[in-house]
């Protein structure tokens, strides 16, 4: 008989107070939210079909958090995955949500911080979704993303971008909530942080607020299970998590009236970077 390994979840908060003094990123990892990019799994399967990646790949998932961008294109190519985020508390979350979910599927999880980083090789595929916008110096990031990338591979990318400025309301809400302190981006600026990149798929998509029943049918399924997981039977802190979650959401939904999301694949050509060769339409 085989057990499943163990791997050390955040501890339970102490109370609802601590819950609601955890940064974004932590609390993430507190209720080991499935915390996806732009589209989800249509974006997955976008990025799969259009940079054609299968089992003789690696890929590596720029600020992984709880790892569902490696782990389901893993699951669904078969590639061989590497992700990494600050984030201790969520790289922990990614590898138990590996080897819960299959202890096969080749990934590795690690922490480390991006602005920093440096892998021991380089990946012919880098997932980096909408997460440039939480790094301090998005365009510095995107270039550093070429130095990961062999040459010939592609860029996994579903940027935000809002073609209007964010109203007061909403840019309190990206800044406060999200801990996102750079200026929301215009389409121009979310795609010229890739400029130079072969463009093999393009598509702009809008965004949908979600009714409120679906917002409660998600917390209250993310934050059972984060207290099954974690062992907490405390009702208050199970209160805190879910009024948290539920923020979040609204949060989310505050945002989607105003961003727009471009799902794209893209391909480093050294020869050719950071010229353009080819028009764009």
């Amino acid at each position: 008989m085989t057990t499943t390994p163990t791997w050390p979840l955040p501890a339970v908060p102490r109370s609802a107070d601590a819950v609601r003094a955890t940064s974004y990123p932590d609390f993430v990892a507190m209720i080991n939210q499935t915390n996806v990019m732009p589209g989800a799994h249509a974006t997955l399967n976008t990025w799969a079909l259009h940079s054609r990646l299968g089992p003789h790949h690696r890929l590596l998932d720029v600020a992984c958090t709880t790892g569902f961008t490696s782990r389901e294109l893993a699951r669904l190519t078969g590639c061989t995955a590497t992700g990494f985020d600050l984030s201790h508390d969520s790289v922990n979350l990614a590898r138990y949500n590996h080897h819960i979910l299959d202890a096969t599927l080749h990934l590795t999880y690690h922490q480390a911080d991006g602005t920093t980083y440096r892998p021991d090789h380089t990946y012919s595929h880098v997932a980096v979704g909408a997460a440039l916008g939480f790094f301090p110096d998005p365009p510095a990031m995107a270039n550093r993303l070429l130095g990961f990338l062999d040459n010939g591979g592609y860029v996994l990318a579903a940027p935000f971008w809002a073609p209007e400025p964010l109203p007061d309301h909403a840019a309190a809400v990206r800044r406060d909530v999200f801990g996102i302190t750079s200026p929301m981006e215009t389409r121009h600026q979310a795609l010229g942080l890739f400029g130079g990149l072969d463009v093999l798929h393009q598509a702009d998509h809008t965004l949908t607020p979600e009714p409120d029943d679906a917002i409660e049918h998600y917390c209250q399924s993310t934050v059972d299970r984060a207290c099954a997981q974690s062992g907490n039977t405390d009702p208050a802190v199970r209160t805190a998590m879910t009024d948290r979650l539920r923020e979040i959401k609204h949060a989310t939904n505050v945002l989607r009236a105003h961003q727009r999301y471009t799902v794209l694949v893209l391909r480093y050509d050294a020869s050719a970077h950071p010229n353009r060769y080819v028009e764009l339409f």
